[in-house]
């Protein structure tokens, strides 16, 4: 399992990256306090960050496991917003 900074910097990448999946997701939330829960719906995706109790919820990427560039910037704003994100972390357009 990549370390924590690896994948915020495979994340956080400009231009935004084609290639971040579900599973580097999972990895990803893991390290950053954040639970894996059911959103109530077949291909939901939903973190609980427990320190804040901010929640993460959208529809899972099909048939890929690649997150679509929006939902890579909605990880982003969820990270920055928790601060979970470091300094200089930047969302993508």
């Amino acid at each position: 399992m990549p370390p924590k900074e690896k994948l915020l910097e495979k994340l956080c990448r400009t231009p935004a990256p084609n290639n971040f999946t579900v599973n580097d997701l999972a990895a990803l939330m893991a390290k950053c306090n954040c639970v894996q829960g059911s959103s109530g719906r077949g291909s939901g995706i939903r973190y609980f960050h427990t320190p804040t109790g901010r929640v993460l919820i959208f529809d899972g990427p099909h048939p890929g496991k690649e997150l679509y560039r929006y939902q890579v910037k909605k990880v982003i704003e969820f990270l920055s917003a928790v601060g979970e994100l470091p300094e200089g972390g930047q969302a993508h357009e």
